[in-house]
């Protein structure tokens, strides 16, 4: 299980994401180096859960 809070990054290796105040994830810039690290198909999943940014 992943637990992210406020401000938190997160990456699969090429993206990386910040969890905004609204609770969702909003994209940042491209690295690998960020608090949390998951799969491309985790983040795949979180982004279809957490993000406004696609829609």
């Amino acid at each position: 299980m992943l637990a992210l809070g406020v401000g938190e990054t997160i990456t699969d290796g090429v993206q990386i994401y910040r969890l905004e105040d609204d609770l969702n994830l909003h994209f940042c810039k491209l690295g690998n180096k960020a608090d949390h690290y998951v799969s491309t198909a985790g983040l795949k999943l979180l982004l279809e859960i957490h993000s406004e940014d696609n829609k």
